[in-house]
């Protein structure tokens, strides 16, 4: 009992239970969120503190065509666990089937992007449609769906493609293409 109570009093007995404690702290807020096993994901890649984000930066440089690649790979919805921290939400989720993009689209008040969006692309992003939820949102929709209607489309494209052959015949005419 005395060896216990030596212990226990020693200065290394309580910087260790309070480091231990600290990183286990620290561990429960940047541990990746569960994602169930029924969703499909790279084999291989998943680590206890980390998860996908290995996958995730090795193909970095590359990650629309990656994902394009798992889309056809695993055919449905995809995804997999990342850290907890510096504006990574702990798991991720690809969908490219069009039923669920019209249920996430039909049902927005269910997928909040929340503070993480404004907190790390609030700069880039601002207050538009990219970056806000809720009434918000549905307002900024409501005004650009207007902006992608069939014929609006139409006359862009055409604008557009006569705008690019005025730049097409200067730079021929300067001798710098083609």
């Amino acid at each position: 009992m005395e060896l216990l109570y030596q212990i226990l009093r020693s200065p290394w007995y309580c910087v260790s239970s309070i480091l231990v404690c600290l990183l286990y702290a620290v561990y429960l807020k940047i541990r990746p969120l569960h994602v169930d096993k029924s969703v499909p994901r790279v084999e291989g890649f998943s680590f206890p503190i980390l998860g996908y984000l290995p996958h995730v930066i090795k193909h970095w440089h590359e990650w629309p065509s990656e994902c394009m690649r798992l889309c056809r790979l695993f055919k449905k919805t995809w995804g997999g666990p990342l850290p907890n921290f510096g504006g990574l939400p702990g798991a991720y989720f690809y969908i490219h089937q069009e039923p669920q993009i019209n249920y996430v689209l039909s049902n927005v008040d269910l997928f909040i992007k929340g503070d993480i969006w404004d907190n790390v692309l609030g700069e880039l992003l601002g207050q538009g449609i990219f970056a806000v939820d809720g009434d918000k949102w549905k307002k900024h929709r409501k005004l650009m769906s207007n902006l992608f209607s069939r014929n609006l489309m139409r006359h862009n494209a055409t604008v557009t493609r006569n705008k690019l052959l005025q730049v097409v015949r200067q730079l021929q005419k300067k001798n710098y293409c083609w």
